[in-house]
């Protein structure tokens, strides 16, 4: 297996809008959305973990506790949208890595298995770009290579990393995971109700 460095890089900047609050921080079991979607991240041992904040920063900071390897970025510029925290957190990945894991940080749910499955997928292919497939539904997060990292980083707006799929379709390996969790984020408030019933259940 050759070896390779891959970071992953959380993006939990938003402002939560729809869901009327800070989401990073709401409730999950004996955690909270962010500190599970982390705890899964480091369980996946990754090279580096870079979390990306804005609109909450301060009060995530104060509320969780964070390792002292994780490497925090606050994007100020948060309210342009998801494009400036790739910025941020492409900008912080360490220049040895050779891609990162764009990882949303409302996705609690992701297996590390899955997260370990992406990058396997990555290692034994040549691919610029790795997707999770669960039942023939795209999911996140996304694995991209670091040739690709000047075109995430040009992007404007709300605008994810999706946006370059379209240069590099002979570039993407899609990997079917059984990990439903991939599909699932927390946008509103009957997404979260409903999920973490289910969860604490």
């Amino acid at each position: 297996m050759i070896s390779v460095r891959v970071s992953a890089v959380v993006l939990a900047a938003g402002t939560s809008s729809r869901m009327g609050k800070a989401k990073q921080l709401l409730p999950l079991g004996a955690s909270t959305v962010l500190a599970q979607t982390l705890a899964h991240v480091q369980a996946a041992a990754l090279h580096e973990i870079v979390l990306v904040l804005g609109a909450s920063a301060e009060a995530i900071r104060r509320q969780l506790p964070f390792p002292p390897e994780l490497k925090i970025v606050v994007n100020q510029a948060y309210q342009q949208g998801i494009a400036s925290s790739l910025r941020a957190g492409l900008s912080a990945v360490d220049p040895h890595s050779d891609a990162a894991l764009i990882i949303l940080g409302d996705q609690p749910f992701i297996r590390p298995q899955t997260l370990a499955r992406i990058v396997e997928e990555y290692r034994r292919s040549p691919a610029q770009i790795v997707i999770p497939v669960h039942q023939g539904q795209r999911g996140n997060p996304v694995l991209l290579r670091r040739s690709v990292f000047p075109e995430v980083m040009a992007l404007e707006g709300d605008v994810g990393s999706r946006a370059i799929f379209v240069n590099h379709l002979d570039g993407i390996a899609k990997v079917e995971v059984e990990d439903k969790g991939i599909l699932l984020d927390l946008d509103e408030p009957a997404d979260y109700q409903r999920l973490k019933a289910k969860y604490e259940n």
